[in-house]
């Protein structure tokens, strides 16, 4: 018998059914290459629209959190900064066994995380689609209304971001490179932002990748993309 909000021992990882729908998505979703620095958290970010002849655009967003020395997990200059409801939320241990996946993501949320950093964008009809300047534009400003509330003065608001001088398609640079599966594609970059830095290429008519991080921590990062496996989900 399983109670009303309780998780046991043997529930599913809910991640299992995101996964099992981006494999059946008609592109293949890119995420960044694996490196020590880094470990994927989750799908954060999952959408897609359809009429009579299908799927019509989906995108989808991957996280990622960042393990600073990774010799040394257990180094405080790995934690992230906390405030002190999410670390005693975290440190709260329910009196009954909880399932693998859910002690290793609540562990993992302990980490600085790079909020849906990666995004694949995907649209049927070419002439639907963005121009990647708009594109970048809209992920920054999402990632930094979800993950700087309080930097950009929107804690405790409704709403979204106002435009910020600095994140705008006047401000996009064309002059950039980001190396995808192995090849150094043209790409725009937003580097005038002081929270996040942001990049991105299109892959063909249909499919653009965008990636936007947190600019504290580029030093642990390689900013390079690969195809994700179309069938498992990465670290399985």
């Amino acid at each position: 018998m399983q109670l009303e909000g309780v998780i046991r021992e043997d529930s599913p990882d809910p991640m299992d059914s995101q996964w099992a729908r981006i494999a059946r998505l008609p592109f293949a979703v890119f995420g960044l290459v694996p490196e020590p620095t880094i470990e994927m958290f989750a799908p954060t970010s999952l959408g897609s629209g359809s009429d009579r002849s299908g799927v019509r655009d989906a995108h989808v967003g991957l996280s990622y959190i960042v393990i600073r020395n990774p010799a040394d997990r257990a180094d405080p200059a790995n934690l992230a900064d906390l405030d002190d409801d999410i670390r005693r939320a975290l440190d709260e241990v329910p009196p009954w066994p909880l399932p693998r996946w859910l002690i290793e993501r609540t562990e993992r949320q302990r980490y600085p995380m790079l909020w849906d950093a990666v995004r694949t964008s995907w649209y049927r009809d070419p002439a639907h689609r963005p121009s990647l300047d708009e594109a970048l534009v809209e992920h920054t400003t999402h990632v930094l209304t979800n993950s700087f509330r309080r930097e950009r003065g929107l804690e405790g608001k409704i709403g979204g971001l106002p435009p910020a001088p600095d994140v705008s398609t006047t401000s996009v640079q064309h002059d950039a490179r980001l190396r995808v599966d192995g090849v150094d594609r043209q790409a725009v970059l937003i580097d005038t932002d002081p929270h996040v830095f942001a990049i991105g290429t299109g892959l063909d008519d249909s499919t653009l990748v965008t990636m936007v991080v947190t600019r504290d921590e580029l030093p642990y990062l390689r900013l390079e993309l690969m195809t994700l496996p179309s069938t498992t989900q990465p670290g399985r």
